[in-house]
């Protein structure tokens, strides 16, 4: 056993094994690091375990725990993980309904058979959920203590971050606070506003494609959840549920939300950079411009171009050239989309052309913000896969007149950016009305 061989990146989640199959122990391993997300710690029986998580510095993310040990042949190594408060799933090859009630009542994720790499598969997606989870906000509304003490416990163990609401009213309130809310499981009999009329007022602010809507009722039946479903639910359970159904329909629709995010992200986003791409700043560019103009505020048009960067791919490759968008993209997403109260608008209009629709209360202020991320690029070290060190310069072309439209003004600013370069680049210049 050596804990100290491995290395963990900041960003990585580590995943405990206990699995005396080195051979399975190892495919694990190998299939759970390959999605780049969680680094794993393996160890083969009880006794290395009890080292293992007397280290402090060990923090887990989640377990993955083989029931029967040869010094721990019935399941002793369950309770002692849990106990340290790591999520857990257990490997077992036997199931039936007594030992299933049993997991779900020791509070464990979830089980799973030993059968093939089918399991596997299932395992590091089990994980992807999980890691998915732990950014989510879900608000249990009922108007029965011990129902949403109960139900909380239940998604807490999957992760989620759980809010509480008493009744209909309360949830409304809970979400005008918690903008970040994606999923409410609500009952339907509750005081004040039950949930339905709770599902038809959060369906007015919130589409399916935002918030998933889960109704639960003692008292359900075919024609309350068809017309639950037809206001816009999303999903419907019987009370009382198996743990485990409960757990499929909550992730179920997680994943649905997840594909349609990754689907809207795909439609608005450059897959490159990451930032948004040439049609989806047209769409939304006059929007923006219509609205914080009727503010008083200051509209600026702004094009970036990356001197030479022909020779960064004709001297490194192609790959060094997608090495520097990519890096650039992360920065301006930095500098212009994180914390961005005026909401500007940063698209790769493509190649090495990027384009800006800049909100602030004068000129003085985007000439600010621009001449200080050329001189952040002019300073930035492109690191290669080789760990060369790149360095580039950007030049920008700026347009402050609101009185045109933004196809025009973006003709202005590539104006001003021609100017920029035949200057002699990394520079930036103005052009006004």
């Amino acid at each position: 056993m050596d804990f100290g061989s491995v290395m963990y990146s900041k960003s990585s989640k580590q995943i405990l094994v206990v699995e005396d199959s080195v051979m399975f122990s190892r495919i694990l391993k190998r299939s759970i690091e390959s999605t780049g997300d969680f680094t794993v710690v393996a160890v083969e029986n009880f006794a290395d375990l009890k080292v293992l998580l007397a280290e402090k510095k060990q923090q887990f993310f989640a377990g993955l725990l083989d029931v029967n040990l040869p010094d721990a042949p019935n399941g002793e190594v369950i309770d002692f993980v849990l106990a340290h408060n790591i999520p857990s799933v257990i490997f077992t090859s036997k199931l039936d309904d007594s030992f299933r009630k049993k997991i779900y009542t020791k509070g464990l994720v979830d089980y799973v058979l030993k059968e093939g790499p089918a399991n596997v598969e299932y395992v590091v997606s089990l994980l992807s959920q999980l890691k998915r989870n732990s950014d989510i906000d879900v608000l249990v509304v009922d108007d029965s203590a011990s129902i949403r003490s109960y139900i909380k416990h239940l998604l807490v163990i999957y992760q989620f971050n759980v809010l509480e609401a008493v009744d209909g009213i309360d949830a409304l309130r809970m979400v005008k606070e918690n903008p970040s809310i994606s999923l409410v499981l609500t009952d339907f009999n509750m005081p004040n506003m039950d949930g339905l009329a709770l599902t038809k007022a959060l369906r007015r602010e919130h589409s399916s494609q935002q918030m998933a809507i889960i109704g639960m009722s003692a008292f359900g039946n075919n024609q309350l959840s068809a017309h639950f479903l037809k206001l816009g639910g999303s999903d419907f359970i019987n009370k009382p549920f198996l743990e485990e159904e409960f757990f499929c329909r909550i992730n179920q629709n997680m994943d649905l939300l997840e594909h349609i995010n990754k689907l809207k992200f795909l439609a608005t986003r450059d897959f490159l950079t990451g930032l948004f791409n040439r049609r989806h700043f047209f769409e939304v560019g006059n929007k923006v411009l219509t609205r914080y103009e009727k503010k008083g505020l200051q509209i600026g048009i702004a094009l970036l171009d990356i001197d030479h960067f022909k020779k960064v791919n004709d001297n490194y490759g192609h790959d060094a050239g997608d090495i520097v968008l990519r890096q650039l993209g992360a920065l301006l997403i930095e500098n212009f989309e994180a914390d961005n109260a005026n909401h500007d608008v940063v698209a790769r209009f493509g190649g090495e052309e990027f384009c800006f629709l800049l909100v602030a209360e004068n000129t003085e202020q985007m000439q600010q913000k621009l001449s200080t991320l050329r001189a952040h690029i002019e300073k930035e070290r492109f690191v290669l896969n080789d760990g060369f060190n790149l360095q580039v310069t950007a030049s920008i072309g700026l347009f402050t007149d609101p009185s045109l439209d933004i196809e025009s003004a973006i003709t202005m600013a590539d104006k001003a950016l021609y100017q920029a370069k035949e200057n002699g680049r990394n520079q930036l210049v103005l052009l006004d009305s």
